[in-house]
């Protein structure tokens, strides 16, 4: 497969991944009984899949090799890690502890971080783009 279509490929897994939640809160909204683990699954499928498939386009055409934005990829894989170790306490203390907790602030963390590190990384791509070779 070329690297254009893994990456188009996948930015539309990642798409479908992040659109799994939207019958779920439909769902939720409609106070039916559901079950998180589907939505979840299909979430963390289309991301994961989506987000390989991506840098495996970049290792293709030697981006990761390119020194410009370097930091700025680090720190945005970074954030992105952190605001997926977001859950690992809210799981913790759910499911470990047994604990009722309250989702919202592991929820922020989670979208602070990732959404954040995606924008940062969108700004290297962007560079990429705009700013020519020398």
């Amino acid at each position: 497969m070329s690297s254009p279509n893994r990456r188009t490929l996948g930015t539309i897994l990642i798409w479908l991944g992040v659109l799994a939640w939207a019958p779920f809160l439909t769902l939720a909204a409609s106070d039916q009984p559901v079950s998180i683990f589907p939505f979840l699954a299909a979430h963390l499928a289309g991301v994961l899949g989506g987000a390989w498939l991506r840098s495996s386009a970049n290792r293709m055409e030697g981006v990761t090799k390119v020194g410009n934005g370097r930091l700025r990829r680090i720190t945005s894989r970074i954030m992105i890690y952190l605001g997926v170790l977001a859950w690992a306490p809210f799981f913790y203390l759910e499911k470990v502890l047994g604990q009722d907790v309250e989702i919202s602030p592991f929820l922020a963390a989670h979208l602070t971080g990732v959404l954040g590190g995606i924008a940062l990384r969108a700004s290297v791509e962007l560079d990429r783009f705009i700013v020519p070779r020398e």
